[in-house]
């Protein structure tokens, strides 16, 4: 559930179209991380995915998806305006831990945990709402996920990660946000 496109569906007449994620989007990730197949991660309605290898092989493999939804010719969705901590206390067992907002609200970060497969896991997702250059409404949000026992040799890969994203989206869109 995104409760962003939600509201923006029922409230703006808005559609949600996923895209793929482009050169000027992409970064780096830290060496322990790799590109899922884009073919794979468009299946999986994201428009990038990256994995964390390790050794063993992990029962839950760390994962970062990453989306980008065109919501067409609507207001931008102002993040701070719902309550985006709903797209993780509506997941199996969950807690949220964390709730932030910034650039003008603009920006929302939310933490938590839930239980799924017999996996106690650690969520982490950045939403940004922003115009495009041809006057669309766009929403794109990082989530990270983690095992619960992973989370802490994790942690800084993700938020490095997700400052990375952040930094190239906002260039992509200075003068949106």
């Amino acid at each position: 559930m995104i409760s962003a496109i939600e509201y923006a569906i029922v409230n703006l007449g808005s559609t949600a179209t996923l895209r793929a994620s482009t050169p000027a989007l992409d970064f780096l990730p830290p060496a322990a991380w790799y590109d899922l197949d884009s073919d794979e991660a468009h299946k999986s309605m994201a428009s990038r995915v990256l994995l964390r290898s390790g050794s063993p092989i992990p029962a839950f493999a760390s994962n970062v998806v990453i989306q980008y939804f065109d919501l067409g010719q609507c207001e931008v969705v102002r993040l701070s305006e719902i309550d985006t901590t709903l797209d993780i206390s509506a997941l199996e067992q969950s807690v949220v831990l964390d709730h932030t907002v910034d650039l003008d609200g603009y920006l929302c970060v939310d933490d938590g945990t839930y239980r799924t497969g017999g996996f106690d896991l650690r969520v982490r997702r950045a939403q940004l709402a922003y115009p495009t250059a041809q006057g669309n409404s766009t929403l794109a949000i990082f989530t990270a996920t983690t095992s619960e026992s992973a989370w802490d040799s994790t942690q800084s890969e993700i938020t490095e990660m997700e400052t990375r994203w952040l930094q190239k989206t906002t260039s992509r869109t200075s003068g949106g946000i």
